[in-house]
């Protein structure tokens, strides 16, 4: 496993369905994992990693915060970056 200088994990039940969100700081960039407990990993609809998506942390907050409200499942998250980040 990868060390991140910050890490914060959010976990939120959807559906019956546990959903992880791993918002983490590293090499100056903020990035986030997004995944459901309990499914494969290497199907896209379950995992989803966008890197380097900002460098602010208020930001990253807040669209972690935005994520964890909408319950956003994994094969949401790329498209919500770009939304979010890309107004």
């Amino acid at each position: 496993m990868k060390e991140h200088l910050r890490s914060k994990v959010v976990e939120v039940k959807s559906h019956n369905i546990q959903i992880v969100y791993n918002l983490f700081f590293n090499n100056t960039q903020y990035s986030i994992e997004c995944y459901k407990k309990e499914f494969q990993d290497e199907e896209p609809i379950n995992y989803s990693l966008v890197e380097d998506f900002t460098d602010d942390e208020g930001q990253a907050e807040d669209f972690l915060n935005h994520l964890v409200r909408g319950k956003v499942y994994p094969v949401h998250i790329k498209e919500l970056v770009d939304d979010y980040f890309n107004y």
